[in-house]
């Protein structure tokens, strides 16, 4: 099917579907049961996964309103799966707000959640909600607010991700943007760009760990959420790491899973500490950003500009598979 000319109410549109975390994605969302359609560039690769899925498409570019026009009519919300974002959020953001839809993305770009943050008053007007950063941060985001709620009055934050898998090519290509925006920390509820990178330890299970300081989003994001004001985050590789390639219908396997560590500092000095582990590769991006996705379509939402914590809060973690938290 192509184009159908009318869908019903709380329809989804997947925009890049036929990318690696894209099929992941449609899979997903067709596992679940949700009620979408599929469009992005590529007419051949479009054609062959809605055949597989039945469900309509549709092709055009990112620039090209009236096939945002079309596509979006009748729906609900936009998840956008569209890589580097840097060339994909802005137009669909835009889109999302003229057609009053609901905008998603998967992005790792701090940029793009701080452009998702500037559209905070237009996608109000609009009446719907913006979120950037559904993948990830659909599990960062409220491990961030469940651990802020242990002390009295946070007053600053630190976050270790510990990633284990392969990079997609259209993570590959967003990498650069992600450089380009700098070493970003919150101090004193200011973003402030450092020249550096330094290197900090932290323990998350199998003894101290040197990661480095690397903005994922939380300086944005959970900012958004908790109102924090200072806030740092930290990375690193687990190894060995494949490579996803493009066309994959499954992610590279590790051994080891993932591991997000968070770390608040009370006003009385108090520091308590939180961890979610969750299976390596991109699969709990492709579940974390269905589940989110599905609570708008079932009319829960906030509207404005979003962090999956300040929509749904600390709550929203426990509802993603295989995710384990542990407190300390």
């Amino acid at each position: 099917m192509k184009d159908l000319e009318s869908t019903p109410p709380s329809k989804l549109l997947i925009y890049g579907a036929s990318g690696f975390t894209g099929n992941l994605i449609v899979h997903e969302a067709a596992r679940r049961g949700l009620d979408f359609e599929i469009a992005g560039r590529n007419e051949d690769k479009l054609a062959a996964l809605a055949a597989e899925l039945n469900v309509a498409y549709h092709v055009f570019s990112v620039g090209d309103i009236d096939g945002w026009k079309k596509s979006l009519t009748g729906k609900t919300a936009l998840l956008n799966i569209a890589g580097p974002f840097s060339e994909t959020a802005d137009q669909a953001m835009d889109a999302c707000i003229k057609f009053k839809v609901h905008y998603f993305d998967i992005t790792a770009e701090v940029d793009i959640y701080r452009l998702a943050e500037s559209k905070d008053v237009a996608a109000k007007a609009a009446g719907i909600m913006l979120i950037s950063g559904a993948g990830l941060f659909t599990t960062y985001d409220p491990l961030v607010v469940h651990t802020a709620k242990r002390v009295k009055n946070p007053i600053a934050m630190r976050a270790a991700f510990k990633y284990s898998g392969g990079f997609t090519p259209g993570s590959v290509a967003s990498s650069a943007n992600i450089i380009a925006a700098g070493i970003l920390v919150r101090k004193n509820g200011e973003l402030k760009k450092l020249d550096e990178s330094p290197s900090t330890a932290f323990d998350l299970g199998s003894g101290p760990e040197d990661f480095s300081l690397m903005p994922l989003g939380a300086v944005v994001l959970s900012f958004k959420s908790t109102g924090i004001p200072d806030i740092e985050e930290y990375f690193k590789m687990a190894l060995p790491a494949g490579r996803a390639e493009e066309g994959q219908s499954k992610p590279e396997r590790n051994a080891e899973r993932s591991k997000l560590l968070v770390e608040v500092t009370g006003e009385d000095g108090t520091i308590v500490r939180s961890m979610a582990d969750m299976p390596d590769g991109y699969m709990p991006t492709a579940t974390s950003a269905v589940e989110i996705v599905s609570r708008a379509l079932n009319g829960s939402y906030k509207i404005g500009f979003q962090s999956p914590g300040s929509a749904y809060g600390a709550e929203l973690i426990t509802s993603l598979p295989d995710v384990r938290v542990t407190d300390f």
